[in-house]
């Protein structure tokens, strides 16, 4: 059957010419997207003039900002610039402590021969041995002092029974007459309590160790009900781990059975 008229496509005029040329020679594609992929072109185009626009305002404002944390006086023009060269301080830390020459008489200041570099603490020593004995003091009271520590030691028989850790009225009265001057005296007070080398084996006291603490708690407690602040008071119990002297005769156990009362000085 064979195709009717209105179904066949409309030929050119002229065969001899391409379909392409019916423009006037110019070529007409299709669009691939159309009016959409137009739009998205202009978007991209239009974004990287947006994101310059944006690096250049944070550039001025940071300009800007640098400026006025400029200082607006100016220097005066008259100061001299020193500037110290490298080489000149490389030196300078390279260059040998001065040696004294023996060859050469010493003409440094010296000290006479009954002066002494370091003043010794033996003043503040006699000072507190006269405090203590003003203050009616028993024999069995010491004062040591050691760079920024004063101690006053104790026996323990002035302040405790044997083998106990309640303070005596005789002891209690003894710290009570040493309150004013440890109030006096700037600094924490630390109170020790040591024992000799005797083992204690008892219901409350199941070795030294608690003894001493035990003698050192009481006395820091009736510093604290005396007047003394809680804050500057500590206790600590050093059972026989610190002795005076090597316990050789029962002398020397007595010695070594203390409450040390240290004052530390504030630096």
């Amino acid at each position: 059957m064979a195709p009717r008229d209105r179904d066949l496509p409309e030929l050119p005029a002229d065969l001899s010419a391409p379909p392409w040329a019916a423009g006037g020679g110019r070529v007409r594609l299709p669009a691939a997207g159309g009016a959409e992929e137009d739009q998205e072109i202009w978007l991209l185009s239009y974004s990287d003039l947006v994101t310059l626009l944006f690096a250049v305002f944070v550039m001025l404002l940071a300009i800007t900002t640098l400026k006025d944390q400029l200082p607006t006086t100016p220097l005066p023009t008259d100061t001299p610039a020193v500037t110290v060269p490298a080489t000149a301080q490389a030196a300078e830390l390279e260059r040998p402590p001065p040696v004294l020459d023996a060859s050469k008489p010493d003409d440094r200041p010296r000290l006479n021969t009954d002066e002494v570099a370091v003043e010794a603490p033996e003043p503040l020593l006699e000072r507190w041995r006269d405090r203590l004995a003003e203050l009616g003091m028993p024999k069995g009271v010491a004062v040591n002092v050691r760079q920024n520590r004063v101690g006053i030691v104790l026996g323990d028989a002035i302040l405790f029974a044997a083998g106990q850790a309640e303070l005596s009225r005789d002891g209690r009265a003894v710290l009570a007459r040493l309150v004013p001057v440890l109030a006096a005296a700037p600094g924490d007070i630390v109170v020790e309590g040591h024992t000799d080398s005797t083992p204690i084996a008892s219901g409350r006291f199941p070795s030294n160790w608690e003894l001493s603490a035990a003698r050192a708690a009481a006395v820091v407690r009736a510093l604290s009900e005396l007047g003394l602040p809680p804050a500057r008071l500590s206790a600590a119990g050093y059972a026989d781990t610190r002795p005076l002297t090597p316990e050789r005769d029962s002398a020397a156990r007595a010695r070594n059975r203390r409450v040390a009362i240290t004052i530390q000085a504030e630096g």
